[in-house]
């Protein structure tokens, strides 16, 4: 079975995300992922809880082929890559070749001209393949920002920034930094949300709904043809009327 690969993940768009809030928040706040069990709130005076609300399909999907083949030959998990004679080596690909099965995932590419496989194979060297076929989806991530203070002119002022940046070319910027493809699309009105916390008090908190482009790609295993043989048929015997 061929892992699914998902490109930006869920992780590295909080992870996106959380670096920009960081940049925000008043000093010595934390910036956290939401819904964990059996963990407390942070012990900080601020502090920001991300959790994702919703994905919304914003475009069809986009394909791309993308066929490679090289030579090289393997030894347990180590595949030495000899040569790429066609398209680009790419981690996350499955590895083809006659006599190999079951078919290796390429893991990773190495400085020293060899890649891991996810799977101990040995073979001499001989011609290989590491097709894929990439469907990329333009998704809206809706992510709810509560922002804790134990101020609330604090939590408000931090929430406006919030919204602020995210529906600026500052926050375009900032996102870009990171080099996947995630963007601010814009931010809703911070709105001031009382929060019950398990002594029954009411803490300071603001809620802010990010609005977040996501293109993410999905990479499929695909096989190409390296020759076509044409040959020529009887056409009235084949196709009589």
């Amino acid at each position: 079975m061929i892992p699914v690969a998902v490109t930006p993940s869920q992780d590295d768009i909080f992870t996106v995300l959380r670096a920009v809030l960081l940049r925000l928040v008043p000093e010595g706040a934390e910036v956290v992922q939401g819904q964990d069990n059996n963990v407390t709130a942070p012990q900080a005076a601020d502090y920001v809880v991300m959790t994702i609300l919703r994905r919304d399909r914003i475009s069809t999907n986009v394909v791309t082929w993308a066929d490679c083949t090289l030579v090289g030959s393997a030894s347990g998990t180590v595949l030495t890559v000899e040569r790429v004679t066609h398209g680009t080596l790419e981690a996350g690909r499955p590895l083809y070749g006659t006599g190999i099965n079951p078919d290796p995932i390429i893991v990773a590419l190495n400085g020293d001209g060899t890649a891991t496989l996810s799977a101990p194979v040995v073979f001499a060297s001989r011609p290989l393949a590491a097709g894929a076929r990439a469907l990329r989806q333009a998704t809206r991530v809706v992510m709810q920002l509560d922002v804790h203070s134990d101020d609330l002119s604090r939590a408000s002022d931090t929430a406006q920034a919030i919204a602020t940046v995210l529906r600026d070319l500052s926050g375009v910027d900032m996102l870009r930094a990171s080099g996947l493809p995630i963007t601010p699309l814009h931010a809703d009105d911070p709105k001031q949300v009382p929060f019950v916390n398990a002594e029954g008090q009411y803490e300071s908190r603001y809620v802010v709904e990010a609005h977040l482009q996501a293109d993410q790609t999905l990479l499929l295993p695909q096989q190409y043809a390296d020759r076509l043989d044409v040959d020529r048929i009887p056409v009235d015997l084949f196709f009589a009327a």
